[in-house]
């Protein structure tokens, strides 16, 4: 065997001096097996008992993997390159060690699995760490406006990492996580997805900057035409010309249509395809199982929200004069829209605009009311694919409201795929 400083860097030197000889119990009590030679690996395999034969040369980034040999259990330190895993005695023993890959990329790849025993004394074995391309999640908002950054949410960004936008050209880099980058959005930028690259592969985004693809209501030439044609705006922070209010003081249950009829609300739209000329059909692809692998997504800036949900319903392209998939359920699912309840606070946008992305497959609530629950959500309603047409979004007061003020805006509203 041989010491480990011979092969990775000085930060480790440093960590091995301070090994000690450990007696054959841990601080907690657990014992530890004594080996009886030397340590021997014999093969990297799967957790799975029932893929015990499915041999490993490589993992990816915070796997779980089973190092099989013998004389194992005076095993001390893991590392992964120059990473150091994270091992529980329990599992640690003279014939297998269970361990998880460490989730940080390597800073030197050296493909080697590090085993260090209480003597201090290392062992070898051949492995590669398998790092993914980046993983694209989301834009935390994909409409930045002039002097906004771009901020991207997904896995597996690693230094040196660049975004390159439709265009060709590229913005500066602002900040890094593992999980989450920053990057400035240069004038030359256009429309389009971004495409970001690391050492280990580059993706290209599946969401669009300033994303205009079926665009259903904008505020500005495309709007509502129904009944209420609800409550645009501009002013505070608009992303490109009017957006749509939601406001009022909403108390406990409260079903409003607001003032007037027909009128400005600032609690309800309806958009009646079959009313406007240039609306034929459905708002996606017309096929079968299309909701499935489409998205509805809109920007919205929140500046005060708690109690109540803003319920987001379709109904047939021809369907008019006729809101009545909002006090009834059945002409289509819908979904419900509420980031006050995942913390049970008061939430706002901390005065910018944020992306939302509701799959079509969420779209399957009906709501009802009564005098225990007030209005409450059951799952379960299939969506009809034939009554995606027209679209209606209400904002209705749940049992949480005491008459308190809500306030946020959308925009943008279209259906497209992730």
């Amino acid at each position: 065997m041989k010491k480990i400083a011979e092969y990775i860097n000085g930060k480790l030197i440093v960590l091995l001096c301070t090994v000690v000889l450990i007696s054959c119990e841990d601080e907690n009590g657990v014992g530890l097996e004594e080996p009886d030679g030397p340590p021997v690996i014999s093969y990297v395999r799967v957790t799975d008992p029932d893929q015990s034969d499915s041999l490993l040369v490589r993992a990816n980034l915070g796997s779980e993997v089973v190092i099989m040999g013998s004389n194992l259990g005076g095993t001390r330190h893991i590392w992964f390159n120059d990473q150091e895993a994270i091992i529980s005695p329990t599992w640690v023993t003279n014939h297998s060690i269970v361990v998880q890959v460490p989730s940080n990329a390597p800073n030197v790849v050296t493909n080697i699995l590090y085993l260090i025993d209480d003597r201090s004394d290392t062992l070898e074995h051949p492995f590669e760490v398998s790092i993914s391309a980046p993983e694209i999640q989301a834009a935390v908002n994909e409409w930045p406006q002039s002097g906004e950054n771009l901020v991207v949410t997904g896995n597996f960004f690693f230094e040196p990492v660049t975004i390159t936008y439709s265009g060709g050209v590229t913005g500066e880099l602002v900040s890094v996580s593992q999980e989450r980058i920053e990057f400035t959005v240069p004038g030359e930028a256009t429309e389009g997805p971004v495409t970001i690259s690391t050492n280990f592969g580059e993706t290209v985004s599946g969401f669009h900057l300033w994303d205009s693809r079926n665009i259903i209501l904008d505020f500005d030439d495309l709007q509502p035409n129904g009944w209420r044609i609800g409550a645009p705006e501009t002013g505070d922070g608009e992303i490109n010309g009017n957006y749509n209010v939601f406001r009022g003081n909403i108390g406990a249950n409260v079903r409003d249509e607001g003032p007037g009829a027909p009128a400005n609300s600032p609690m309800l739209f309806h958009y009646w395809g079959g009313d406007d000329p240039g609306r034929t059909g459905n708002f996606y692809p017309d096929y079968s199982g299309a909701y499935r692998d489409h998205v509805l997504k809109f920007e919205a800036k929140v500046n005060k929200w708690f109690g109540g949900y803003l319920n987001i319903c379709f109904s047939t392209p021809d369907h008019s004069q006729n809101n009545q998939e909002i006090w009834t359920n059945n002409l289509n699912a819908r979904a419900i829209w509420g980031p006050w309840a995942e913390e049970n606070a008061e939430f706002d946008t901390d005065g910018g605009w944020m992306t939302v992305v509701i799959p079509l497959t969420d779209f399957q609530y009906f709501m009802e009311h009564d005098d225990d629950q007030g209005v409450f959500y059951e799952d379960g309603q299939a969506f009809v694919e034939a009554a995606a047409g027209s679209l209606s979004m209400w904002l209705l007061g749940s049992p949480e409201n005491s008459d308190n003020e809500v306030e946020f805006y959308v925009d943008n509203i279209r259906i497209v795929e992730p």
